[in-house]
Order: C-alpha cells, then sequence, then structure tokens
C-alpha cells in the first residue's frame, strides 16, 4: 500500500476530517444551534494553514524558535486565534473549545493511520509538528484574550476559570493578582488562598529557570514560550508547556505578565516513542542501523578531532539460524534479546553497541587507548556469547565471529570502517568461528578479488559457461555401468576450467545455487532420458544438492514436472546431501527429504563418515546409499 505524508492527506480529504469533527461537535450543547458553515469554517482554515505549514522545509534555527513560542506562519497564528476566540464568544466553555482542538487532532490522526496502517518513520517529524500546531493553536487562543484583560475582562474569567489548562497574572515582583481553578488545586489550596502569594514561593524548584525567562519578557516586552519539568507530587513528574506574555500599560511600561501551562506530558511521551521507533531495535532496545550509522559519523569526527583512535567491531552469530529453524522465531528473538544484554555487559556506558541486522551487531569503541584493550574485549564477548543461553527452558549454544577495524589506521570514513570490519569478521568465519580477526590490508585484496567472482559467477549461468560432466558409478561385482553422478563445472573465460570447490560456497552465500540447482537438475533429466533409451534400461543420474536449497524457505521446484514431462520415474534421479543436513532436523529439511522419499527419489549421504551422523538419523530418513568418504578407503 502506497504511503502519503500527512500533510497531503490533510489537504486531499479535509471535507472527511471535518465530518469526522463534525460528529464529535454537535455534541456540545453551545454548538447545537450553530449552521454548518459556522462549525466547519474556521477549523477547516485552521487544518489547512497547518498542512500548508507541514509542507514547508523547517530548519534548527526556526524549530528553536517555534519551542520559543514564535509561530512559524502568520496564517497559522491568525487561524488558531480566530476559532478559539470564536468559539469562546459564542458562548462555549473553555474545555469544550479545547476540547475541539483535540477532537481535530484525533480525528486527522486516525483517519491518516487508516490510510497508513504502517506510518513510514520519515514523516515522524510531521507527527510531531502537527501535535504542536495543534498545542500551539490551543495555548495561542487562551494567550490572545488573558494579554487584553481591559477588552476581555469578563470573558478572560469565563474563559479560564474552568480551563484544565494552568492560568495567572502577577506583577512584576512575582505577587500574583490571578489565578483559575486548575492553577490553584495544583498547590492544594482555593483560588483565594493562592491569590497575592508570590509566584517563586509556589515554584521553588523552578525559580532557577524561569527568573530569567521572566526578566527577559519584562526587558524585551515579548512573549516567552518554553518546556519545563515539574515535579506535581512525589513520583509523578509532568511537562508543561508554558507562555508568559507581557501586559503592558498605556505609558508603556510592563505592569504585569500573563501566564499559561498546558501539560503536554502525553505528547512528549508519544514523542519519545516516535523517536526511539525511529532510531532503536523493537526488539533488543540497542541503536538500529540508522542511529549506528549517525553515532559512528560523530565518533569518527570526535576521533579525528581529538587524536584519540576507535576501533569498530562487527559481530556476527555462529549458529543463530539453526536454532531459530529448530525452536522457532519466538526463541530467536529470547536469544537475540539475551544476545545484546552480554555483549552490553562487556564494554562502557560510552561506547556503543547496536543491531544492524538480524543476527548481526557492531561495537563502537572510543578512545582507544592500545589495541591490547580491544583484544581482551573481543575475547570477553566470544567468551560470553559461548556460554549456554537457556531458551524454552533448553540449553542453547552458540558463538560469535568478530571482525575488528581502527580508525585512522585502517580507513578514515565511516563506510570504509563497516566495510573493513565486515571483511575481517568474515575472515574470522572462514577460519573456523568462535574467534575475532583484525582487518589487514591484504583482506582488502582478497575481498575484491572475491567481489569478481560473484560479478562473474552471475552471469556465468547466461552466458553458458557452465557444464555438467558426468562420472560412472559402477557394479564392482559385474564391471557394467549402473549410475552416473552429475558433476558441475565452469568454463571461466580467464581462469579456465573451475571445480566446485572455488565457487558453490560463493553461490550459497549469493543465492544463486537454488536457480544452479534447477539448472543442473534438467540437464540431469534430459540426460537420464537420453541414455535411458540409448541403453534400453533405466540409468539413475545422481544430483548433488546444497543444504542451503534444504533450508531455504523456497521449495524444491520443477523435479515432478520436469520428470513427467519427459516420461521419466522418479527414481531416475537421486538426491546426494551431506550429512550437515541430516543434523538440522528442522521441520523445512523434513518436509523436502519427506516429499521427495514419498515421490520415489532415492537418497544418498555423501562423504559419509566425515561429519557427525548417527545410526538413528540414517533410519529415520530411510537413506538409500552411503557414498564412504576416500580417507577411509
Amino acid at each position: 500500500m502506497a504511503t502519503i505524508k500527512l500533510s497531503d492527506f490533510i489537504h486531499s480529504n479535509t471535507a472527511q476530517i471535518l465530518d469526522e469533527w463534525e460528529k464529535f461537535a454537535k455534541e456540545i450543547p453551545a454548538a447545537r444551534h450553530l449552521k454548518q458553515s459556522a462549525l466547519r469554517d474556521h477549523a477547516g482554515g485552521m487544518l489547512r494553514a497547518i498542512a500548508t505549514d507541514l509542507e514547508q522545509p523547517q530548519t534548527a534555527v526556526e524549530q528553536a524558535q517555534k519551542s520559543k513560542g514564535r509561530a512559524p506562519r502568520n496564517a497559522m497564528q491568525t487561524q488558531a486565534g480566530l476559532h478559539g476566540a470564536a468559539r469562546v464568544s459564542e458562548g462555549f466553555s473553555v474545555n469544550d473549545a479545547v476540547s475541539e482542538f483535540r477532537a481535530l487532532r484525533a480525528s486527522v490522526l486516525r483517519l491518516w493511520a487508516d490510510a497508513n496502517p504502517i506510518a513510514p518513520q520519515s514523516f515522524s517529524d510531521e507527527l510531531i509538528r502537527f501535535s504542536e500546531a495543534i498545542d500551539q493553536a490551543m495555548t495561542e487562543s487562551l494567550a490572545r484574550h488573558s494579554s487584553d484583560k481591559e477588552r476581555y475582562a469578563s470573558l478572560f474569567d469565563t474563559l479560564l476559570s474552568s480551563s484544565p489548562d494552568l492560568h495567572c497574572i502577577f506583577d512584576v515582583d512575582g505577587r500574583l493578582i490571578y489565578a483559575n481553578r486548575s492553577f490553584a488545586k495544583l498547590h492544594g489550596m482555593s483560588i483565594n488562598q493562592v491569590i497575592g502569594k508570590n509566584f517563586f514561593d509556589l515554584f521553588p524548584a523552578l525559580g532557577a529557570s524561569l527568573r530569567p525567562a521572566l526578566q527577559q519578557v519584562i526587558d524585551d516586552k515579548a512573549t516567552h514560550r518554553d518546556e519545563i519539568a515539574y515535579t506535581a507530587a512525589p513520583g509523578k513528574e509532568v511537562t508543561y508547556d508554558y507562555l508568559f506574555v507581557p501586559v503592558v500599560s498605556d505609558e508603556g511600561k510592563v505592569k504585569a505578565i500573563a501566564g499559561t501551562a498546558h501539560d503536554v506530558t502525553e505528547r512528549k511521551a508519544s514523542e519519545e516513542q516516535i523517536r526511539r521507533s525511529a532510531n532503536f531495535d523493537s526488539l533488543t532496545g540497542l541503536p538500529n542501523r540508522g542511529l549506528f550509522r549517525d553515532r559512528l559519523e560523530r565518533e569518527v569526527k570526535h576521533s579525528a578531532r581529538t587524536g584519540l583512535p576507535l576501533a569498530l567491531l562487527f559481530i556476527d552469530l555462529d549458529g543463530f539460524k539453526e536454532v531459530n529453524d529448530r525452536l522457532g522465531h519466538d526463541a530467536g528473538d529470547q536469544l537475540l534479546r539475551e544476545t545484546a544484554q552480554r555483549i552490553s555487559s562487556c564494554v562502557r556506558g560510552t561506547d556503543t553497541v547496536a543491531r544492524v541486522g538480524g543476527d548481526e551487531f557492531t561495537v563502537i569503541l572510543t578512545e582507544v587507548n592500545k589495541t591490547a584493550h580491544v583484544e581482551i574485549l573481543a575475547q570477553q564477548i566470544l567468551e560470553e556469547l559461548s556460554k549456554p543461553f537457556t531458551i524454552l527452558q533448553k540449553d542453547v549454544y552458540i558463538s560469535g565471529s568478530i571482525g575488528i577495524t581502527f580508525f585512522p589506521q585502517d580507513a578514515t570514513t565511516p563506510e570504509h570502517l563497516i566495510r573493513n570490519a565486515d571483511q575481517a569478521m568474515y575472515v574470522a568465519k572462514k577460519a573456523g568461528r568462535n574467534r575475532f580477526s583484525f582487518f589487514t590490508i591484504g583482506m582488502r585484496n582478497v575481498a575484491w578479488a572475491r567481489l569478481k567472482v560473484i560479478d562473474a559467477l552471475r552471469h556465468a549461468l547466461p552466458l553458458h559457461q557452465l557444464s555438467v560432466y558426468y562420472q560412472p558409478i559402477i557394479d564392482l561385482s559385474t564391471g557394467r555401468i549402473v549410475k552416473a553422478e552429475a558433476l558441475l563445472r565452469w568454463h571461466h573465460p580467464q581462469n579456465g576450467l573451475v571445480l566446485p570447490g572455488e565457487f558453490i560456497a560463493l553461490a550459497e552465500e549469493t543465492g544463486l545455487i537454488g536457480e544452479i540447482g534447477e539448472w543442473v537438475l534438467e540437464q540431469a533429466v534430459a540426460r537420464a532420458r537420453e541414455w535411458s533409451a540409448l541403453l534400453g534400461a533405466p540409468l539413475q543420474i545422481s544430483v548433488n544438492k546444497s543444504p542451503v536449497e534444504f533450508m531455504s524457505k523456497a521449495p524444491l521446484k520443477h523435479w515432478d514436472t520436469q520428470l513427467a514431462a519427459l516420461d521419466l520415474a522418479w527414481n531416475s534421479i537421486s538426491v546426494e546431501i551431506t550429512e550437515g543436513v541430516l543434523l538440522n532436523d528442522s521441520p523445512r529439511v523434513r518436509e523436502k527429504l519427506s516429499n521427495l522419499q514419498q515421490a520415489g527419489v532415492q537418497l544418498a549421504i555423501d562423504d559419509f563418515g566425515t561429519g557427525y551422523s548417527s545410526m538413528s538419523y540414517l533410519r529415520k530418513f530411510k537413506v538409500d546409499f552411503l557414498k564412504i568418504d576416500q580417507s577411509f578407503v
């Protein structure tokens, strides 16, 4: 489903939003006598003004100005004040006026969420700016009236007396002249009790923060808006969006200050949730790939300024996929969470641990004094990962392969550091896993050569560079050829004949093995039919299948259709697998092996004796042939 930006959604769905909002507005007694146009016009204008504001790029400076009470668009100010002022003059209570604003926000967000079931993280700024605009509209509506006491004296008390927000007026010495019920209730007093008290005596903990702001209001005769945290009761901290407005006499002097504060605790919690979802992994709570890249860039710049090296560790879990396949995704998730905790327990608070992929983690170590310290830490992480994990009341064992690179010794950009650490991790994994490896220049050369081979392999099949050779299998008692084994070869244009041991692993890693395996099957089936017709008797051809083909989600394609199309029995083909496929014992592997056997395809174990197969597995899967490894002959 295509996503739509919030601003575009508002412009194109204003009528639908107002229909939704109007249902709520009509429930307000004071609104029942209003015509539909009176209900909708002000709100529609304000809504379109907000959408237009969302479309405008906003710099960090503008955002800072907005947080201090300087509205970003004049049209936004006009519509906000117009709507709130009109409502109160029409007989609305302040609660009803504020509720209209909140219902408008709820209508927009609910309808937009319906249109975007999974809102992209790139729109989180729009959500925050939209919520801020609605809050600003509410605050501005009330502040507009509270700052002009002479004109709106009677309205002022009606407006603010029942408001859930805090409202007060105090003179330049801080003595309270006016307070509404919410303000008095916050301090456990009546309105009469709170009038006359000093503002700073009521908020002693906020004096250091608010005195400079109030002095600036007096000196500059300008409004001041900000957010502040306040402990309303033991264990209950709230965040207020507050606004101070100077009340200026005819002589041009500030004689009082009007203040209003709106509880934005829930909004801030929502913003924090949006921020976390955009920057942190929801499963482990660690920084995600995006935040990791940001921090790596920041730390590279810091290291360049200070001259202190940094180290980057790239960690890939060994054996995670097997656990995930065998015990299920819930077990895999638990394993990842505990892995994140173990890695985090090994590093300092100033270092960064991130999850950048399925079972891939990174560690940024700052201000590294000695290589030996990094080596000790890497070994500590390996030891933690090699300890048993208790998952679903079972002991589960994995390990880790770690690649390590340094700034600025190995690379000077984040991209090259990541690439180096990944290459070093790959070397550690190839060397036997459960170990770490430092990046070297030689690794870079090997990596480039490897990429060239992979690129050439991608084109090998369409360029007809692959061919199948057939090795006869002889019955020793008769000396007759009874079977043949299909052997894949690659005729590389520069390197000549390349054996499978030099490219099959790369085909498995890149996912090319599925396409290549299907092609080999096509060749083997066609050859089996040709030779069976020539000999006048069936001749079975054995085809090697990669463990990756059995462990992947993709089905084994075309076996039945190809054999049926050529009028061949299923036992015209046998499948050779390694012992590791049997040991995997995941539902996916069991299903594929069972399907082949039920169809009559015979099963052979290649290089038997080099792995860890047990007789129970051989009986369980009804293995037809064992190919004894040549080291036993």
